[in-house]
């Protein structure tokens, strides 16, 4: 199970104080004290902000249960993309036997991006040939995290470098297929790797089993021959 949690955000400027002038009924301007003016704004901001705060909370999506392929709940991925990511996790279980699940939601809420990944695997019963990616989708921030069982294919090391390097950047450029394609891709990699490591190590050692039992076979072989000389020499 892994978790990035990355986020950009933009500042927000400071109150300030002002004073203005309402215009009185003889024709001179009255000065407003400037307690007046700032309490009102206070005020504004402060249902904003109760209102902000209640559609982040609205928004949360708890762990789910979700099926192989994208699940988008957060319109992260438009009509046009979707099919290529699509396209790109069948063809990595067809070809190499692997089951990428990606989710899009608006928000993890309070929960961790890798715990959150976690038991929305655990509810979809995902099993040691699944890895389940996981994507909250702010309007300036993003959050995402993984799971892969313990006896997935693949090591952890290898996993983890490979989100890091192909879906954390295209998530930070708002491709958001194009991070699964990438992701999908680099897995498909990586099996083919070991597939060639592996043919590559398999002649090698049946070669050597060889060569050690041949070797043996002779050194018993001429020491069968030496014993048998001795034996029909006369004392």
């Amino acid at each position: 199970m892994g978790s990035i949690t990355r986020s950009t955000g933009a500042s927000v400027p400071s109150a300030g104080t002002s004073v203005r002038r309402v215009p009185a009924p003889w024709g001179e301007s009255v000065p407003v004290p400037s307690e007046v003016v700032v309490r009102r704004p206070v005020i504004v901001l402060g249902v904003l902000a109760l209102v902000l705060s209640s559609a982040g909370t609205a928004s949360a999506e708890p762990p789910l249960e979700v099926g192989a392929g994208i699940t988008d709940l957060a319109g992260a991925l438009g009509t046009g993309t979707v099919a290529a990511a699509e396209r790109a996790v069948e063809d990595l279980a067809a070809e190499d036997g692997l089951v990428l699940s990606a989710v899009f939601v608006p928000s993890f809420g309070d929960a961790e991006p890798g715990a959150w990944a976690r038991d929305s695997a655990r509810l979809s019963g995902f099993d040691e040939d699944d890895l389940l990616l996981a994507v909250a989708v702010g309007e300036e921030t993003f959050e995402y995290g993984f799971w892969v069982d313990e006896d997935f294919p693949l090591s952890d090391v290898d996993v983890e470098r490979a989100v890091i390097a192909e879906v954390e950047p295209r998530l930070a450029a708002r491709d958001r297929s194009g991070a699964v394609v990438a992701l999908a891709e680099q897995l498909g990699g990586l099996v083919a790797a070991e597939e060639e490591a592996a043919a590559a190590a398999g002649p090698w050692s049946a070669r050597t089993t060889i060569l050690v039992v041949g070797g043996v076979a002779a050194v018993l072989l001429v020491a069968h021959l030496l014993s048998r000389r001795r034996s029909s020499i006369p004392s």
